[in-house]
């Protein structure tokens, strides 16, 4: 006994089959349209699996939007559950395969259960008829894409070295933080004690070194430039004699900062190689640091070789050495030309 027509119920090769098999009801162990939409529901629920990892769907025909598709397969998880928490990845192109938006991800902002509508962040191109979307929940792509794109927020997680791969994240920016914290205290710390040292000067630049000028004598008879000085600086300043100064004429010299002698004239036969020059009598190789006097000069007072007038100094070697530190913020000792 048929209901209809077999050709209706199991198909004929044309367009005109009309059996109306709607109001089946789905039966595993009934008949055989029965088993079919049992296999059906089946099939389709397939499509809508996994909602806590991922789930997939068909853009329907006529889809064409850039931020919102139906996929009635994953209609009925209640409103707005995949809010905020899972993104789509269009995972195929169907009408134009390696295109955009195929592979992008997008947040989704909003889900409508009874039709199985999302509306997600805009994709570069429309979505459209049969592109195949997967839903992926922000578990699965919170490792990062290639791009500008990666809106997922890990800021309310807590640190835990035993956790997931973001809480152990979590943990070593807490540590590395802590680090830095620890370094910066202590550079604060040895700030603290270098300013308290000369040279380096509260509110101003940071100074300090040894200048050195040694000149080779050949017939001078003008005064020699020395160190040129750039505001104000605290100096010593002492000589050694490299080769024996001489001069036929008895020539006297001396060190001068403006019209201040900081080193006395003395006569050129006294400079004897490998005598140290602090006053005007040397006579040794080795002095005590305390003979070198300190002078503070003031605004850019340079220092000078002065050679008595009219005398000629003809050959001999002396090192110069200025030993300085700022006190202005642009205090410095330089070498003259």
């Amino acid at each position: 006994m048929y209901q209809d027509h077999p050709d209706n119920i199991l198909g004929v090769n044309n367009s005109n089959n009309l059996f109306d098999s709607s109001a089946v009801t789905a039966n595993a162990d009934g008949s055989q349209i029965e088993r079919q939409e049992y296999i059906q529901q089946q099939i389709a629920a397939l499509s809508g699996s996994l909602p806590g990892n991922f789930a997939w769907g068909v853009a329907p025909a006529g889809t064409s939007s850039t931020t919102v598709v139906v996929i009635a397969a994953l209609a009925g998880y209640g409103d707005d559950y995949f809010n905020d928490d899972y993104y789509m990845q269009i995972l195929k192109n169907a009408n134009s395969a390696g295109n955009a938006p195929e592979k992008q991800v997008r947040k989704i902002t909003d889900y409508v259960s009874a039709t199985g509508t999302f509306t997600c962040d805009a994709f570069s191109a429309a979505i459209e008829a049969n592109d195949i979307c997967l839903i992926l929940h922000e578990s699965v792509v919170a490792l990062g894409r290639n791009d500008s794109n990666n809106v997922y927020d890990s800021s309310s997680v807590a640190a835990n070295e035993d956790g997931s791969e973001l809480e152990r994240m979590e943990d070593l920016k807490d540590r590395i933080n802590t680090i830095d914290d620890l370094v910066d205290t202590e550079i604060a710390a040895i700030k603290t004690e270098t300013d308290k040292l000369p040279g380096f000067i509260s509110g101003g630049g940071i100074g300090s070194g040894i200048a050195r000028k040694t000149v080779e004598f050949s017939n001078n008879t003008v005064d020699i430039p020395l160190f040129t000085v750039t505001g104000d600086v605290i100096i010593r300043l002492v000589a050694v004699c490299g080769a024996n100064v001489v001069s036929a004429g008895g020539a006297n010299i001396g060190v001068d900062a403006g019209s201040t002698a900081l080193i006395a004239e003395t006569d050129c036969t006294h400079l004897a190689e490998g005598e140290i020059w602090h006053d005007n009598s040397p006579d040794s190789p080795v002095e005590l640091l305390s003979v070198i006097k300190e002078y503070i000069l003031a605004n850019g007072t340079d220092i000078v070789l002065d050679i008595q007038s009219e005398k000629q100094v003809d050959s001999g070697t002396i090192s110069f050495y200025c030993f300085w530190t700022a006190l202005s913020s642009n205090g410095a000792v330089a070498a003259s030309a």
